[in-house]
């Protein structure tokens, strides 16, 4: 049956037959919250991720990146809507501070993609598994369905 990324999927290593591209966001902040869940949901179920969103967006300043890249990383540690997982936090933390440099320097998130899609896709993961903390290619690869840059 087919769904749409990324709320509707069972799995980031879907088929793309399957699982049809997400729409691109209307903002930075919505960009910024795709990747977060590429992030969250590594090594967690689609379902648990999905229940604990309520929560993670309090707990993560609703994905402000502004916010998150100005923050302390023991102060974000110690909300109790935020993931336990160390790595993860700093991996948002790491992100939103890119994610700042990448619209300071572009203009947006968007045009910054925008400027991928004259790359071959593999470069196109390349970059975005070197200038963000992702789990892997399949992260960015799913990433970069679930924002509709891939058709």
């Amino acid at each position: 049956m087919k769904h749409r990324a990324p709320w509707e999927c069972a799995s980031a290593r879907e088929k793309r037959s399957e699982c049809l591209p997400g729409t691109p966001p209307k903002s930075d902040q919505k960009y910024f919250e795709i990747l977060s869940l590429c992030v969250l949901q590594a090594g967690l179920s689609w379902r648990m991720v999905r229940k604990r969103w309520p929560s993670y967006r309090y707990g993560f300043f609703d994905f402000k990146f502004d916010r998150l890249a100005a923050i302390r990383l023991r102060d974000l540690m110690e909300s109790q809507d935020v993931v336990r997982d160390r790595r993860k936090v700093q991996a948002i933390v790491h992100n939103a501070r890119e994610f700042q440099r990448i619209t300071e320097k572009d203009g947006s998130f968007s045009d910054f993609l925008e400027s991928l899609k004259t790359l071959d896709d593999e470069k196109a993961v390349e970059i975005l598994t070197k200038r963000f903390r992702l789990p892997g290619e399949p992260a960015a690869k799913y990433y970069l369905h679930s924002v509709g840059h891939w058709k």
